[in-house]
C-alpha cells in the first residue's frame, strides 16, 4: 500500500515537473517573441525614411541663379535632358544630352562598380534645396553613385527620360542617388509647382 502511494506521488511529481517545464519553455518563447517584436517596431519608428521607402521616387530641385548648377561648363551640354553620372569618389564618369534608357544608365553604373569607368574630371560642388526641404550638397554624397538629371517642364524629351530613371531607381534603390534639377527655375520662369504638377509621380516626398 505504501509503495503504491509512493509510486502515485512520484508519478504526480513527474507530471508536475514535466508540466512546469513545458509551460516554462512556452513562457520563454513568448517572452522572446514579445521582445523581438518591440525591438523591430522601435527600430522602424526610429529609422528615417529612405529612398527605398518610396520605390521609384527620387529627389527634385530647382536650379537657382545663385547655384547656377546647370550653367556650369562641367555639367551643361547646351541641351536638355542632360544626364551626369558621378562616381563615389566625386568624379564625373558620364555626361551627355538626350534620353538615356535604363539599360544605358545601368551600363555606366556597372562600370563604376567594376572599376572600369573613365573619369572626366572632378564634379564641381553645389548646394540646392530639394522639394522635400532637404539641403542637397553634392560633396556630402561622396561614397555614393549620383545621377544628375538636368531637365525642364518645357522639354518633351525630359518626359521620356523620367520612366527610365524610375526603372533605374526601382532596381538600384539606395545604391544610387538621383537628383532631377529644373534648369528653367532661374531663367525660364518655371516654378516648383510647375514641376510638381508635371512630374509629381516621380518626386520623393
Amino acid at each position: 500500500m505504501a509503495r503504491k502511494r509512493a509510486k502515485k506521488k512520484q508519478s504526480k511529481q513527474s507530471l508536475f515537473s514535466k508540466s512546469t517545464l513545458k509551460y516554462g519553455v512556452i513562457g520563454v518563447i513568448l517572452l522572446i517573441i514579445i521582445v523581438v517584436s518591440i525591438f523591430v517596431l522601435t527600430t522602424q519608428e526610429n529609422t528615417p525614411n529612405s529612398t527605398s521607402d518610396q520605390p521609384g521616387k527620387w529627389l527634385f530641385a530647382m536650379d537657382s541663379s545663385e547655384a547656377a548648377v546647370g550653367s556650369k561648363s562641367a555639367y551643361s551640354t547646351g541641351y536638355i535632358p542632360t544626364l551626369v553620372i558621378i562616381d563615389p569618389n566625386g568624379n564625373i564618369v558620364h555626361r551627355d544630352a538626350g534620353v538615356h534608357t535604363k539599360q544605358e544608365l545601368l551600363q555606366y553604373v556597372n562600370k563604376i562598380v567594376d572599376g572600369t569607368a573613365e573619369s572626366l574630371g572632378s564634379a564641381p560642388d553645389f548646394t540646392l534645396t530639394t522639394f522635400n526641404d532637404e539641403t542637397f550638397k553634392l560633396s556630402d554624397y561622396q561614397g555614393k553613385t549620383v545621377i544628375l538629371d538636368f531637365m525642364a517642364v518645357r522639354c518633351p524629351p525630359c518626359y521620356d527620360q523620367m520612366p527610365e530613371l524610375q526603372a533605374v531607381k526601382e532596381e538600384k534603390a539606395d545604391d544610387i542617388v538621383i537628383l532631377s534639377i529644373d534648369v528653367d527655375g532661374a531663367y525660364g520662369g518655371e516654378t516648383e509647382q510647375d514641376v510638381t504638377n508635371t512630374f509629381g509621380e516621380y518626386i520623393k516626398e
